[in-house]
């Protein structure tokens, strides 16, 4: 499909600019331990991540991708996870391949950029800072800024908002998921999927609905934007 040149370029966390699931695994497994449970390797973890705090406690307790638990239980849970991933969110967190390259020379190019993850957005500030990312973003939305979350297109247009943007501007959403497409979908913006991130283990040429393209790395976006055609 023929990608049109953005204004602005919103960017998931976990799995798209970062690899996070060591410091998640960690902190998800001491909390697994606390609760009496048997702790979950960092393979399963990775399987977890992408839909917010509350389902990735749900299906780490259950060992399931489902989830299941009690609410009293994933309650509990959350506040344990919280804690302990708030003192460890950078420890094993590294970036994925070319993405200060990419986010430092879009930036250059006069790209407005964002991050809309569905992590909750302390840790997300905290991670951006770590890295030294945070002068070059606009605007950050976390799974908690909002009463909703992706795929809920209510996050993009605050993204565009607290970035200056009119909400008719071009824009790509670039994630790992399913959950980022949807989320492109229903706000009617372009999507773009990274291979090599989450996405419940599932590989990305399977995604219903498809992505508007697929990259084998960050690098890939930029010369995708440097070749964008305008309407």
């Amino acid at each position: 499909m023929h990608l049109h040149k953005p204004a602005a370029i919103l960017f998931d966390l976990d799995g798209t600019l970062v690899d996070s699931v060591g410091d998640i695994a960690d902190a998800a497994n001491e909390m697994l331990a606390r609760l009496g449970l048997p702790t979950c390797p960092d393979v399963d973890i990775r399987h977890y991540v992408g839909n917010g705090v509350r389902l990735l406690v749900d299906r780490a307790i259950m060992r399931d991708i489902a989830g299941g638990a009690p609410n009293e239980q994933i309650n509990v849970a959350i506040e344990i996870f919280r804690e302990v991933y708030s003192r460890g969110c950078v420890a094993r967190t590294t970036l994925m391949p070319h993405a200060r390259e990419t986010l430092q020379s879009l930036a250059a190019e006069g790209v407005i950029l964002s991050v809309v993850t569905n992590k909750p957005e302390n840790p997300t500030r905290q991670i951006l800072d770590h890295f030294k990312l945070s002068e070059l973003i606009s605007s950050i939305i976390g799974g908690d800024t909002l009463a909703v979350r992706k795929p809920d297109p209510a996050v993009v247009r605050e993204s565009f908002l607290r970035a200056g943007l009119d909400q008719s501007a071009n824009a790509w959403l670039v994630g790992d998921s399913h959950t980022d497409v949807m989320t492109a979908k229903s706000a009617g913006i372009q999507s773009i999927v990274v291979r090599g991130g989450y996405n419940h283990g599932e590989p990305v040429e399977e995604l219903d609905p498809p992505p508007d393209a697929i990259v084998d790395d960050l690098g890939e976006v930029l010369t995708m934007y440097r070749v964008a055609g305008s309407i």
